[in-house]
């Protein structure tokens, strides 16, 4: 398996439109729009806002209120269903901590597991078809599409 793609950088945010207004106006282009998701496209990365209550849900884990929730997560996009089911063995084997086994994801098609690095840093591992415009902005990001 080749270096995963990690390019999308979640930010689990209390306020949405203040801070969706916040990045529209650094003048970030904005990608991909939705009551309660924001995607500005950066060069290389995505920026992504998701509410924390939400992000915390999507991980099963606790929202950020002192130390040790989550309030952001790095997405490392696949290229396949297995490769998200490879990664997050992986990264149990090497000491990480599952916190959303491989599963069919809430909030988009696809498949998708979170996983803690011992510090408590949270990653996203994600795959999804290639019409999913949050997964094509990360590969032309990356150079890997047109």
């Amino acid at each position: 398996m080749s270096a995963p793609l990690a390019n999308v950088i979640t930010l689990g945010v209390t306020d949405i439109e203040g801070e969706r207004t916040f990045y529209r106006d650094l003048g970030w282009p904005l990608t991909f729009d939705s009551a309660d998701f924001a995607v500005f496209e950066l060069r290389g990365a995505l920026l992504a806002l998701f509410p924390t209550d939400k992000l915390a849900r999507d991980a099963n884990a606790r929202p950020q209120t002192d130390r040790g929730g989550i309030r952001f997560a790095v997405i490392i996009t696949v290229e396949s269903p297995e490769q998200v089911d490879e990664l997050a063995a992986r990264a149990e084997q090497a000491g990480g901590t599952l916190t959303k086994p491989p599963t069919k994801p809430e909030f988009f098609d696809g498949r998708d597991a979170y996983f803690a690095d011992p510090e408590g840093n949270y990653w996203e591992i994600a795959w999804s078809p290639d019409d999913n415009p949050v997964t094509a902005a990360a590969r032309r990001a990356a150079g890997l599409t047109p």
